[in-house]
């Protein structure tokens, strides 16, 4: 069957090499990343006092799987990196190249391999892993954290396709917004706009009060102005939605946060970009898995004197320089500076460019 699909006995070992390799750096690591959670979370465990069963099934179950995906591609380069070293310090490679094998032909198992982690992880990238954060979010907020939020900050909202507002705070635990605006429009054009220093929740009447209101109705060239202390209106929104919990988009599945996007651009709210770089990147990442795997037997096929070590110390650089990018351009994406899709594509392509130079100058 394999001898079919041009996969040789080779391709088949150094396949089985490099899943295995990941697959047990990702089970190392993860070991110990729960052995440095629970040191970190130990105080609240002693507090809250939950119990073992609901420790493993309802909390670290899924914390493994969402340690395996935010880290998935840095195990998947140091991986292919420590197997690759070792391959060329016991003189394999050599051998494989001796045999009449090119380089090129030669790269096929490691991308055959890195088509097998890409397809795992887009299922689980975009599928299943927002679910396991989704309960991990849930034992967080039931165990760990000592309080709900009281305040939202930079509320944006479209109360339907003519009123928008904007409010700089609301507080939940009275009730009340600062810097608060309300707009209407008319076929796109401003007819009325309203500043309040404070909305207050009149909680008897069941209806929103002004504070030190400005009002503003434009007709034509002409603006008319009326100012007051207070001013009783309506408003479709009741204080629970204006202080919504903040959804975390790392627990939304694709299809929920392709909705979520849409429903938040339409509000306006500025924090889309942030949203648009999460789906991205559940894209990129398995993308990247082919970049990195090139990097990782570019840099590691010839044999050195320093060895293995020599190999992980490279790989080590490259990897705090490729999360690096990842953050800046991240952040670029996030505040706006660059699209959120050229921002997270920006990181794989510079190193696609180091792999393919390192490629060429690589032992053949």
């Amino acid at each position: 069957m394999f001898e079919k699909l041009g996969i040789g006995i080779i391709d088949r070992y150094i396949i089985k090499k490099y899943l295995q390799t990941f697959f047990y750096s990702v089970l190392l690591f993860s070991v110990i990343a729960i052995f440095i959670d629970i040191s970190e979370k130990m105080d609240d465990f002693i507090k809250r006092k939950p119990s073992l069963y609901v420790l493993v099934f309802d909390y670290y179950i899924f914390f493994i799987p969402y340690f395996m995906g935010m880290f998935s591609s840095v195990f998947m380069f140091l991986s292919t990196l420590f197997f690759n070293s070792k391959l060329a310090q016991n003189t394999e490679i050599i051998a494989i190249l001796n045999s009449g094998l090119t380089y090129r032909r030669f790269l096929k198992p490691y991308l055959i391999g890195a088509t097998i982690l890409f397809v795992l992880f887009i299922v689980l990238n975009t599928q299943f892993l927002p679910i396991c954060d989704k309960y991990r979010l849930e034992f967080e907020e039931n165990w760990i954290r000592e309080s709900h939020q009281t305040q939202n900050n930079n509320i944006y909202n479209m109360l339907n396709d003519s009123n928008l507002i904007h409010m700089e705070s609301f507080n939940y635990i009275d009730s009340s917004g600062f810097n608060f605006n309300l707009e209407s429009f008319k076929e796109g054009k401003l007819q009325e706009r309203i500043y309040a220093n404070r909305l207050l929740w009149n909680r008897q009447k069941q209806c929103w009060t002004f504070e030190g209101y400005t009002r503003r109705i434009f007709d034509g060239n002409r603006e008319h102005i009326s100012k007051g202390t207070r001013m009783d209106t309506t408003l479709s929104l009741k204080p629970d939605e204006f202080f919504e919990k903040t959804k975390v988009v790392s627990s939304m599945t694709n299809p929920e946060l392709n909705n979520y996007i849409r429903k938040e651009t339409e509000k306006g709210n500025p924090k889309v970009n942030i949203y648009k770089v999460e789906l991205y990147k559940r894209t990129v990442v398995p993308v990247a898995f082919y970049i990195l795997t090139l990097l990782a037997v570019s840099v590691s096929s010839g044999k050195s004197r320093g060895g293995v070590g020599f190999h992980l110390g490279i790989g080590i650089g490259l990897t705090f320089s490729y999360l690096l990018l990842i953050q800046i351009f991240n952040t670029a994406g996030n505040t706006g500076v660059l699209p959120p899709w050229i921002a997270v594509w920006i990181p794989p392509t510079l190193f696609l460019f180091i792999a393919l130079y390192l490629l060429k100058k690589a032992p053949k």
